[in-house]
């Protein structure tokens, strides 16, 4: 066995063992009737009401981008592609899942709109933060695979404490974000290295009809949703087009930086998104396709426009 399929054989080995652990706590918190007691933990304590929200809040939306940008301008844009790919197919599953399911949030839930079963939070914190587990574990590093498996948990967890899931959601969360994330790491590579063998124009076609094509399908099939389509797939076609862009014609190394460059790249990165994150919000339209428009307009900036300036500032 070469050491890439042993590598392989590893990860599939310990995620299928926090699937068979993750599996049973769960199954005996439900049997036993304790899915929804943690619910009623927070009732009456504000500080731990304040510190789960907190904590739940690592898995929205503008966390997670921040995350990416620090790891596309200092560490290595491929990953953070894959990273924002893991994301975003794992947001766009398990917002399938929620309205095939329709499963009604517990009756503690004062904040969330939309339906329960699966968590979002938790497969997206499996799918992003394991993702970022296994590459640190890839290379040899010890301490960030248990930070965010540390934080994988936390966040799950935070949804039931403040009373917006109960355990089934996060436990149905947490499986099929594991299975999510263990086929996103087997198939990547390969389908990765087919698609590379395209020339360029083919390869944007796709980056641009595959997620207006998702969009296109959600909406079809869940006319009546409030979920994050437009969030996902407008995030999904400015991610995919603007690093093909990126790629072709601007180059942006983040390995041929110094730690200066690097830390001044991150800190215009977040300023930005902020201030096009806010400036967009501002405007006053409640419906997918805007959502769509706005996280392309954002991601774009971000994954092509941004590299670019930062070569004319680094040079």
């Amino acid at each position: 066995m070469n050491e890439e399929k042993e590598y392989k054989w590893q990860v599939f080995l310990f995620i299928l063992l926090a699937a068979v652990v993750v599996f049973i706590v769960g199954l005996i918190l439900i049997v036993t009737g304790y899915n929804t007691y943690f619910n009623y933990l927070y009732y009456g304590d504000a500080l731990l009401y304040t510190i789960f929200s907190a904590i739940s809040y690592l898995g929205e939306p503008v966390p997670l981008i921040i995350v990416i940008l620090v790891l596309w301008y200092a560490y290595d844009k491929k990953f953070a592609k894959n990273l924002g790919l893991s994301l975003l197919g794992s947001y766009y599953f398990s917002s399938i899942l929620k309205d095939i399911f329709k499963d009604p949030r517990p009756a503690t839930n004062l904040d969330e709109t939309g339906y329960g079963f699966p968590s979002s939070h938790a497969h997206n914190a499996v799918a992003a933060w394991g993702y970022i587990a296994n590459e640190a574990y890839n290379k040899k590093n010890k301490y960030v695979p248990v930070i965010a498996i540390i934080l994988i948990y936390l966040i799950s967890i935070s949804r039931v404490i403040i009373g917006v899931h109960d355990i089934q959601d996060i436990w149905g969360g947490a499986l099929l974000g594991m299975l999510f994330l263990t086929i996103f790491i087997l198939l990547e590579p390969t389908v990765s290295k087919g698609i590379n063998k395209f020339n360029f124009i083919l390869k944007l076609v796709l980056a641009i009809v595959i997620p207006i094509l998702l969009f296109a399908i959600a909406l079809l099939a869940f006319p009546a949703t409030v979920g994050a389509y437009g969030l996902i797939c407008g995030a999904f076609l400015g991610l995919s087009c603007g690093y093909l862009i990126e790629g072709e014609y601007i180059k942006y190394n983040p390995s041929e930086l110094n730690v200066k460059s690097k830390i001044i790249n991150i800190a215009i990165g977040i300023v930005i998104t902020l201030v096009l994150y806010l400036g967009l919000s501002f405007v006053p339209l409640e419906i997918q396709i805007w959502d769509f428009i706005q996280y392309f307009i954002i991601t774009i900036i971000l994954v092509s426009l941004l590299p670019w300036l930062f070569t004319k500032i680094n040079k």
